[in-house]
């Protein structure tokens, strides 16, 4: 209620609404509403934050799924190369053997495949010696070098296995001419964070012993 004077003097008195009680009880947000739009909103930031995850997850499983077919398709070009070399040796002796055993002695002995240069992996740089890096026929061999690890290259670790001779002998190279390799390999390296890739190739005596 207000008091209200013209120039006159004359008195005028002015009441002024009076809210209601439930006017009044909702005039603004109890605690409980407050914390309920809290609890949504958080929510929703979760779940944002989750699809941000799983895109990571998608991308970085992507990346590693590019790169170790980068590496797979490298090494058993190196292979079948090296076994190019074994068919040429094999057809100028008289040996029946002389194929599958030069596999044998190339899978037991160490320093004999080098290693192929791969973009983006500290296996395309020497170490600090200047030594190329081999092949290595044992498991989680490394695919770099210990003093060449850096945090802007690829360093996975990797399996290459011999399975065995395949379909038995053949008739033409009296002995058997097909081999079955078997390489795992290991994404992130020591942290096994990923899931490791497998890949299969075969090589193949088609020259006979001469």
């Amino acid at each position: 209620m207000t008091d209200i004077r013209d120039p006159r003097g004359t008195l005028y008195v002015e009441r002024l609404p009076v809210p209601s009680q439930r006017e009044t009880a909702r005039g603004g947000f109890t605690l409980i509403e407050t914390a309920l739009a809290l609890l949504a909103i958080g929510l929703g930031l979760l779940g944002v934050f989750g699809l941000g995850s799983m895109a990571l997850n998608a991308n970085r499983e992507s990346n590693n799924e590019a790169r170790c077919t980068l590496l797979a398709d490298a090494l058993f070009e190196t292979l079948r190369d090296t076994n190019a070399r074994f068919v040429d040796e094999a057809r100028s002796n008289l040996v029946a053997d002389a194929w599958h055993q030069l596999w044998v002695k190339a899978v037991t002995t160490a320093d004999t495949i080098p290693f192929p240069p791969v973009a983006g992996m500290a296996s395309s740089r020497p170490n600090l010696t200047g030594d190329p890096l081999y092949l290595r026929f044992q498991n989680l061999a490394p695919a770099f070098f210990m003093d060449n690890l850096s945090l802007n290259e690829w360093n996975p670790r990797y399996e290459l296995m011999l399975l065995g001779a395949d379909y038995g002998n053949s008739h033409v190279a009296r002995h058997a001419n097909i081999l079955r390799f078997l390489l795992v390999v290991y994404p992130d390296g020591d942290t096994y964070s990923s899931e490791r890739r497998l890949f299969y190739t075969t090589v193949t005596n088609t020259g006979g012993p001469l």
